[in-house]
């Protein structure tokens, strides 16, 4: 399966934002500049972006078509995200708030209890569309 990791382009948001919303994923402050997708045959089958939240990195709204799941697609896209966010900065931390954190672990992060920053929290109190009691906050393993 040759697959293609890249910058979305602005005409993959209005997919993005579909599965985002049929995923009850992180939708908050969507620019299509922070996303990247990967494409099988020139289709894009997932999507993930990183955020710099200014004292972390977070990797958020990742998605794959159902189709699509289960091929190792989503972790080889978590890797080029943490990647992508080691180029910007080899230092800060990387997490993920998720509630798939079996998933995440699987990926090389370590879940955290309490101790990462606040914004994160904000997050999980305002923004995250699942209930916060499912919801976990993970640590990127060499951040």
């Amino acid at each position: 399966m040759a697959m293609e990791i890249a910058e979305a382009k602005k005409e993959d948001l209005s997919y993005i934002k579909e599965k985002i919303d049929k995923y009850l994923l992180d939708a908050t402050n969507m620019d299509w500049k922070q996303f990247f997708v990967v494409r099988l045959k020139g289709k894009v089958v997932a999507f993930g972006r990183i955020i710099d939240r200014g004292e972390c990195f977070e990797v958020a709204s990742l998605g794959v078509d159902y189709y699509h799941r289960k091929k190792g697609i989503a972790r080889k896209l978590v890797s080029y995200l943490i990647s992508r966010a080691r180029k910007i900065d080899p230092q800060k931390p990387i997490y993920a708030v998720t509630h798939l954190p079996a998933f995440a672990q699987a990926c090389g992060f370590t879940l955290v209890e309490g101790d990462y920053p606040r914004i994160l929290d904000h997050k999980i109190k305002h923004h995250c569309r699942l209930d916060a009691s499912r919801i976990k906050v993970l640590r990127w393993k060499d951040s």
